[in-house]
């Protein structure tokens, strides 16, 4: 599981350890200690100052990123699946398998629950009270969990494997950007009240399994990958079993691969990158 704030980088793993990296010289800062098993979604609060964690021993972990230390600790009746922030990081969900949680992090106690009838695959808090869910019943649900009042949107054909949002122009509407795994994308203006569908494409040949919306000027991206890219080919003397990690974009609809070199049992750093323009 990965999780990005600012300037760092959380990065949790199968042994337990979540660790924390400085996103410039990608150095390892901080080791955090406390679960038994695998760790499986992170959070980082909106402030910066906290991070949740949920992991395969059934355990919720609050950690306090000023001192590295665990600070809380909830038992959880299911395996969860992946915890998020609301937006001013007044409460937080937990989702697990059919059923998505909302806590105050205050108490350890849910003060909604929100079931489907098949699995709920991602979530995301669009503000501090609107939720966006969705899964394998292919419906993306909206529900204010203050007043409980919701919306299903319908127009997937498979499951909804990923959402993200950006702020629209106008005050509290939302550009939401859905995937399903058929590869079919689409782009929905949301509210509370109300949704309609602005945009699609189809991702062709590939089976999505995340996705995230960024916005911004291209050249930004283009900076890290050089960097990094750099960094690799100066290690060449070193005797070493290549490996690939395949990294891709939509663009105009069109999908863009890269292929990055790393050594063998050498750590991955994940990379938001922006394919090159074509000349």
């Amino acid at each position: 599981s990965l999780a990005f704030h600012g300037s760092h980088l959380l990065s949790g793993s199968e042994d337990g350890l979540i660790c924390i990296f400085s996103c410039g010289s990608w150095d390892c800062l901080k080791t955090l200690k406390g679960h038994t098993s695998a760790v499986l979604q992170l959070a980082v609060h909106p402030s910066g100052v906290l991070a949740l964690s949920v992991s395969k021993d059934k355990t919720l972990k609050t950690w306090s990123l000023i001192t590295g230390k665990p600070v809380h600790t909830v038992n959880l009746q299911q395996l969860p699946d992946s915890v998020l922030w609301n937006t001013d990081g007044s409460m937080y969900g937990i989702l697990a398998d059919k059923t998505i949680s909302v806590y105050l992090p205050s108490s350890g106690c849910p003060i909604r629950n929100y079931t489907c009838q098949r699995r709920i695959v991602t979530a995301k808090f669009l503000s501090p009270k609107l939720l966006c869910y969705g899964g394998e019943d292919t419906f993306i649900i909206l529900v204010n969990v203050q007043t409980s009042e919701s919306q299903s949107i319908a127009g997937h054909q498979a499951r909804v494997k990923a959402l993200d949002f950006v702020k629209s122009d106008v005050p509290n509407h939302f550009i939401l950007a859905s995937v399903a795994s058929d590869g079919d994308v689409k782009i929905w203006a949301v509210s509370q009240s109300s949704h309609q569908l602005i945009g699609a494409t189809q991702i062709m040949n590939y089976r999505p399994v995340c996705m995230c919306l960024f916005t911004g000027e291209k050249k930004s991206l283009k900076q890290p990958f050089e960097t990094f890219a750099n960094q690799v080919k100066s290690k060449a003397k070193v005797k070493r079993r290549i490996l690939f990690a395949d990294l891709h974009a939509i663009v105009g609809g069109k999908t863009i691969r890269r292929k990055l070199k790393h050594r063998k049992r050498s750590r991955m750093i994940p990379l938001n990158l922006e394919p090159l323009d074509k000349k």
